[in-house]
């Protein structure tokens, strides 16, 4: 927090007026990040792979610009919009009847929501060298094959 005030040329006091924690700053620059970005247009996408395709497109362009500030205070921001997402996806599997019978809508929105997590990405892009095209290739194909049948 001290480092975010001295680059933002403010007092560490004036930073804890706006945001109670450090997570609570990493949630807002998470929400920041992504209103600046054109929204995904995943409720437009034809079928729930396409709008897989478009969910894993906007986290590979969103990831990258909040790593460097996740890395400096230490922990995970809350995306409160990806398990948004991913609930509504999961249902929408299920309403195409692609959803694997073994799944809920509830359990395949939770397992969704962790392969798309921040700190899969960073397992696979940062720490074991993935480029953005063979992270959203392959985490797509993960993703389409844990939950449909």
């Amino acid at each position: 927090m001290a480092d975010v005030a001295q680059a933002a040329g403010l007092s560490r006091q004036a930073i804890y007026l706006h945001f109670p924690d450090r997570a609570g700053l990493l949630s807002a620059l998470l929400a920041r990040i992504e209103a600046d970005q054109p929204p995904a247009a995943i409720g437009d996408a034809p079928s729930a792979r396409a709008a897989l395709t478009v969910l894993i497109a906007r986290l590979a362009g969103t990831w990258p610009k909040i790593w460097p500030v996740v890395r400096a205070a230490g922990n995970d921001p809350a995306d409160p919009r990806l398990a948004s997402d991913c609930r509504a996806l999961a249902q929408r599997f299920r309403n195409e009847g692609a959803l694997a019978a073994h799944l809920s809508p509830s359990a395949a929105a939770d397992l969704l929501a962790t392969l798309l997590s921040l700190a899969v990405w960073k397992e696979l892009v940062m720490v074991r060298g993935w480029d953005s095209a063979r992270y959203k290739s392959h985490i797509g194909f993960l993703a389409a094959g844990a939950l449909t049948h």
